[in-house]
């Protein structure tokens, strides 16, 4: 599928309207095959974008399941596109997340699935995030 479809039929599936600022942010995701923080898409951005418009846009793309946060660090929140089953608010995409120690990058395991855990009815379970770390194919050449 190209990636113009792709864009155009997500943003449509979750009520979004097709604007620049937002096929040039999906565009950016589509790109990589690592998890992007805020500071990542600003300074590879063709639009000169205030960080406000960036957050707003994230925010929304997390809030309608197009995003997930995949990792968070020094540089901020990491974040990945979803698979196409993830519904508005509800992020039914829970798999296990590798960031690299030498480059600092964050990749989805898509096929490493978060594994099921028993808490006391004490706690809500908001989010769960299952991280794997050491070294990336890429710093191990």
């Amino acid at each position: 599928m190209n990636n113009q479809k792709f864009i155009t039929d997500v943003l449509h599936a979750h009520g979004l309207r097709k604007t620049p600022i937002r096929t040039e942010m999906l565009t950016l995701f589509l790109k990589h095959d690592t998890a992007l923080a805020a500071s990542d898409i600003i300074a590879k951005m063709k639009l000169r974008l205030d960080r406000v418009t960036v957050y707003r846009a994230l925010n929304s793309f997390e809030e309608h399941g197009i995003l997930h946060r995949a990792s968070e660090d020094e540089r901020g929140i990491k974040y990945a596109l979803c698979g196409q089953h993830c519904p508005d608010e509800a992020h039914a995409d829970q798999h296990a997340h590798f960031i690299c120690d030498q480059c600092h990058q964050t990749y989805c395991l898509e096929d490493v699935k978060v594994p099921e855990v028993a808490v006391s009815d004490e706690f809500s379970v908001d989010r769960k995030n299952y991280t794997l770390s050491g070294t990336c194919k890429a710093c191990n050449a």
